[in-house]
């Protein structure tokens, strides 16, 4: 009987330690594809270079914080993915190429939006 309820505080622990990532990981990913929607990329087109950069600075600092959490619990390639489309969208704001930055910024939204889906709770992702 014993070995029964440790079983069950295991599987517990999991799964309250697997909730509350998926709370803190969907309000990052939200707040990260709201940012790009309504922040950065529209400075992006309206060639605000300076406003651009610090976003994506911001953005960068609080993607890294994120990163390092969600490798405990999250598929790395996708991860490793949206970090290397962070990257060289850094790279193409500071060249200030409207087409490519915004064009990567697009597609990280994508990539978030694939990873929210993944991570969520669902028989599709279950089976």
């Amino acid at each position: 009987m014993r070995d029964l309820i440790i079983s069950i505080a295991a599987v517990a622990l999991l799964i309250g330690t697997w909730l509350v990532f998926f709370d803190y990981s969907s309000d990052n990913i939200d707040s990260y594809t709201h940012s790009l929607k309504k922040e950065i990329i529209p400075a992006v087109e309206a060639e605000q270079w300076e406003e651009s950069k610090q976003l994506m600075k911001e953005l960068d600092k609080d993607w890294h914080k994120y990163k390092k959490v969600a490798l405990l619990f999250l598929d790395t390639q996708t991860v490793n993915e949206i970090d290397y489309s962070l990257a060289r969208a850094i790279k193409y704001v500071k060249a200030e190429d409207v087409s490519n930055s915004s064009g990567e910024l697009n597609s990280m939204i994508e990539q978030l939006t694939f990873l929210k889906k993944n991570d969520e709770v669902s028989a599709s992702n279950i089976l």
